[in-house]
C-alpha cells in the first residue's frame, strides 16, 4: 500500500507543469488575438484605443449651434519645408464679441490615412486657439504650425470651445 501511494505521489509531481514564462503567455495571448483579429494583442489594443479615442474626438453633435462657422480648412506648405501646416478661415455668426476659440480638425494623408500632426496623440487629428477679438459678423483666419510630413487635405475642422468678450462661453457637448 506504502508503495503504491508513493507511486501515487511520484506520478503526480511528474505531470505537474511548469509556470509558464512572460514569453510564452505572450505568444499564446497573440495567437488568439492573431487568430481572431489578425494582428498582434499589442497592435489590436491600440488599434482599439485610437478607434475609442476617435469616436469620443470626432463626437460634433450640437456644432450646429456653434457661434463659429468654419468657412475654409486646408492643408498649407511651408516654404522651404517639406511640412505642412492648418489653415483655417472661419465667422463669428453670433451676436456677440469673440475672445477666444479652441479649434480641432482631422486630417489625412495622400494614402487616405490619418496624417500626423506633430501636437496630437491620435493619429489624424490636431487642434489649436485662438485669443483674438472677433466681432459679430466678422471673418479671420489663421494658421497653425502643425509640421505635418504627410498631411494632403483637412477633412474637418470645428470649434468645441468659444470664450466670450462678455465672460460667457459654449462648449460643444459630449
Amino acid at each position: 500500500m506504502k508503495k503504491l501511494i508513493l507511486i501515487a505521489i511520484v506520478l503526480t509531481g511528474c505531470t505537474q507543469s511548469k509556470p509558464k514564462t512572460a514569453m510564452q503567455v505572450k505568444a499564446e495571448q497573440d495567437s488568439f488575438t492573431m487568430a481572431k483579429y489578425g494582428r498582434t494583442r499589442d497592435e489590436q489594443v491600440k488599434h482599439m484605443v485610437d478607434s475609442d479615442l476617435k469616436t469620443v474626438l470626432f463626437d460634433t453633435v450640437g456644432l450646429y449651434k456653434s457661434p463659429v462657422k468654419i468657412l475654409k480648412a486646408k492643408a498649407v506648405a511651408i516654404e522651404y519645408s517639406n511640412t505642412k501646416n492648418v489653415y483655417l478661415l472661419y465667422k463669428n455668426v453670433s451676436k456677440k464679441a469673440i475672445q477666444g476659440i479652441r479649434f480641432r480638425w482631422y486630417g489625412l494623408n495622400a494614402f487616405g490615412e490619418p496624417a500626423e500632426f506633430s501636437n496630437y496623440i491620435v493619429p489624424g487629428f490636431g487642434g489649436g486657439f485662438s485669443d483674438d477679438m472677433l466681432r459679430p459678423g466678422k471673418t479671420d483666419d489663421g494658421t497653425w504650425d502643425v509640421y505635418s510630413k504627410d498631411a494632403k487635405k483637412i477633412v474637418l475642422a470645428w470649434p468645441y470651445e468659444v470664450s466670450f468678450a462678455d465672460g460667457s462661453s459654449w462648449k460643444l457637448k459630449r
